[in-house]
């Protein structure tokens, strides 16, 4: 990942990730308790610039897997591990050994889900393998970076999971004679012909990944373009009519966010999937959010005027004369809205995406 450049002092960790709660358990409801992740930040680098994505944004993604309406896990089953400023950690038998925990807790019972989750530098070896940067990694530790190939594999060969997400937020800008390190972990394994995964690279191969400033509700935050768009998908913006997410959807909104961010500072980044066994087809639905995707509108009208507001099919939802302070309150669904002052003949485009409940516009 590029960094940008922001004047600020560093936070740790803790001041960025406040403690997750999944209220189903304290309330005795069900939780996903066969499901498990692993989620690396590291924004902290002993030679290479620092970062000010990562850790904020691995937090994130670890509270909406713990939460009742997210991922709705067990706290315990979710491995967060991030860096902190001076350290050498997250190094890799950190990583390893929370993977050890989670493939003896996924042999112990039934597993079905497998979450792994690395944001920080990278770079790509070949147009398979890509290095995740351990802090210590520089021109001297050459090799101090994890193969995602070889953790893939080792994921998914194990066939402990029906499914297996993998992430991965950093840069493949092209480094020649790397060796990645492969997992510490080894051990019989059966081929992985059961197991599904589903991999989302930040970038091409030889391309960057960036991060920049980037208004979140109202609040202005540094994120991966990549990390962004993903949490955007999971908080309802790739959901369906259905209230579902599928794979094919969850792909193509985080492919097309991502490109959109960076476009919009000049910047070019394209998300690159891989799916492996997926005998289930790419309208799998790997989460229900239980709602319609919609948006509460409210409209402030500027001026006067006779006012016609289409949907994206360009049926008519609403019609009215208004005067200069009107206000009108609709409920919209995804897509692409458009409003017309025909007394003026001016119009615009409303874009609802589904991630927020409730948004004002003035026209």
């Amino acid at each position: 990942m590029d960094p940008v450049t922001v004047i600020s002092e560093t936070p740790t960790a803790t001041d960025l990730c406040e403690e997750a709660i999944n209220e189903n358990l304290s309330k005795g409801l069900p939780v996903n308790d066969e499901d498990y992740a692993v989620i690396v930040g590291v924004s902290h680098y002993l030679s290479l610039a620092p970062l000010d994505a990562p850790v904020t944004d691995a937090c994130r993604l670890r509270n909406w897997l713990i939460k009742a309406d997210g991922g709705n896990m067990d706290p315990k089953h979710v491995f967060f591990i991030p860096s902190a400023p001076g350290s050498n950690t997250p190094d890799q038998l950190a990583i390893d050994k929370a993977l050890s925990d989670i493939i003896q807790m996924a042999t112990a019972k039934p597993a079905r889900r497998l979450y792994f989750y690395f944001s920080g530098h990278g770079f790509g070896s070949n147009w398979e393998v890509n290095g995740m940067c351990l802090p210590i990694w520089s021109p001297s530790f050459y090799n101090a970076a994890l193969s995602s190939k070889a953790y893939l594999d080792l994921l998914v060969e194990q066939d402990l999971f029906q499914e297996v997400y993998f992430f991965l937020d950093c840069c493949r800008d092209r480094k020649i004679n790397t060796k990645p390190l492969h997992s510490m972990l080894g051990g019989e394994r059966p081929g992985g012909a059961n197991t599904m995964a589903v991999v989302l690279y930040a970038a091409e191969y030889e391309n960057p990944a960036w991060e920049g400033l980037m208004n979140n509700n109202g609040n202005l935050q540094i994120h991966g373009y990549f990390s962004r768009a993903l949490m955007e998908a999971l908080n309802g913006g790739a959901v369906n009519n259905n209230g579902d997410i599928t794979i094919s959807g969850f792909i193509d909104y985080v492919r097309e966010k991502t490109e959109s961010y960076a476009q919009e500072r000049n910047q070019t980044q394209t998300v690159r999937s891989d799916i492996r066994n997926n005998k289930n087809g790419l309208n799998y639905v790997f989460h229900r959010t239980g709602r319609v995707p919609g948006t509460v509108l409210t409209i402030t009208f500027k001026s006067a005027g006779d006012i016609a507001l289409d949907g994206p099919d360009l049926n008519n939802i609403k019609s009215g004369t208004v005067q200069a302070g009107d206000s009108w309150l609709v409920p919209l669904g995804k897509g692409y809205h458009q409003i017309t002052n025909k007394t003026t003949r001016s119009s615009a485009f409303i874009t609802i995406d589904g991630t927020l409940k409730s948004m004002n516009y003035d026209f």
